[in-house]
């Protein structure tokens, strides 16, 4: 598959690789580079490849609250909210943004990789509420984020400077509906746009004029990985998947357990009693080499563990990585990653990797 940018990316110059079944660019001009500019000025990617589902009716809200393990009851309207979606068996099916037009009205927005399964796993539950559901999917999505993304989108948004951290707004622009929302996964701040394919297309040509004296970019998917592993945020398929539990993840604080019943609740609550739950920890890396995902993780010569990311953050000139192990270990411990035929060193740090 293809999005509605595709064109557009192979005249930049893109490098298309397969990800989740479709070609998207995993860089322009290089990793490092992008990653840098999204850090420092504005970078744009095209996200269209995510899936856009909407939920609508008198029981959108208490389907939504059931099948996540955070809590979307009494949530503001115009805010989102970052969760995970389990199974009965505890079974981590995505992670996932849901937004909130009102208490009848919601969409999600989940991952590209499990959009199909995402969608068949709402349609099933939501069988026994009384709700209608809609993908999306034509639709497109870009980020534009950085410590310049606001000022360049209110050149045609004025109203987005008031817009709040995990919050959206509805707006209407060249005669089509938009929703410009503050959730992005890098840490470096902006916007996402949710429109029509040909307004973003539109779009995308104007921010790439507008933003040249601000050092715009776009951005592929390889500096879009650096960028969400410095945050220490999880990405599916590594920190997250059917065999890793929210619970045992990097994304255990979106699960509250208080006053509330959610799908897969009572197998985590299992999870928690049992010794062979796991847990997922930041290293720096003391020696050279970079730790890949599925390297072993040792202590003392016992096999701990795996890593589940691990890359360089161009931003601290650092090897840095995430770890799911068996024991509990403390800030400060030393363990050691199995990198081809030797073993090097890593710290154990505060997520997230940056600080600020």
């Amino acid at each position: 598959m293809r999005t509605g940018l595709y064109e557009r990316h192979l005249a930049l110059g893109a490098k298309i690789i397969p990800f989740a079944g479709w070609e998207m660019p995993i860089h322009y001009r290089g990793i490092i580079e992008e990653h840098h500019t999204v850090r420092k000025h504005v970078g744009i990617f095209d996200v269209s490849h995510m899936g856009k589902i909407e939920v609508k009716g008198p029981d959108a809200e208490k389907l939504l609250d059931y099948l996540s393990t955070n809590a979307i009851i009494g949530k503001q309207n115009f805010s989102a909210t970052y969760t995970t979606w389990v199974s009965a068996s505890g079974a981590t099916i995505d992670d996932l943004i849901v937004y909130k037009h009102s208490s009848e009205h919601f969409f999600v927005i989940v991952n590209a990789s499990n959009r199909e399964k995402d969608l068949a796993h709402l349609c099933k539950i939501a069988a026994s509420f009384n709700v209608t559901i809609e993908n999306r999917y034509s639709d497109g999505i870009l980020a534009l984020q950085g410590p310049k993304a606001l000022t360049l989108a209110s050149k045609l948004f004025k109203e987005v400077l008031t817009l709040k951290p995990m919050h959206f707004m509805e707006m209407r622009y060249l005669n089509a509906d938009m929703i410009l929302s503050a959730t992005g996964y890098t840490g470096a701040g902006g916007i996402e746009i949710y429109a029509p394919m040909p307004l973003i297309l539109d779009l995308w040509d104007r921010f790439l004029e507008m933003g040249r004296a601000s050092g715009i970019q776009p951005i592929g998917l390889g500096a879009r990985d650096t960028l969400r592993l410095e945050m220490g945020y999880a990405l599916y398929g590594h920190e997250l998947s059917e065999t890793i539990a929210p619970t045992e993840s990097v994304s255990a604080w979106t699960v509250k357990w208080e006053s509330r019943n959610f799908l897969g609740k009572d197998a985590l609550l299992d999870l928690e009693k049992s010794p062979k739950k796991r847990h997922q920890y930041g290293i720096e890396l003391i020696d050279p080499g970079i730790a890949r995902e599925g390297y072993s993780v040792f202590q003392k010569d016992t096999l701990i563990g795996t890593v589940t990311s691990g890359t360089y953050s161009p931003t601290l000139n650092q090897a840095i990585a995430i770890i799911m192990v068996e024991s509990f270990l403390s800030q400060g411990d030393v363990v050691d990653v199995q990198i081809r035929g030797n073993k090097s060193r890593g710290k154990v740090v505060r997520l997230p990797f940056l600080t600020t």
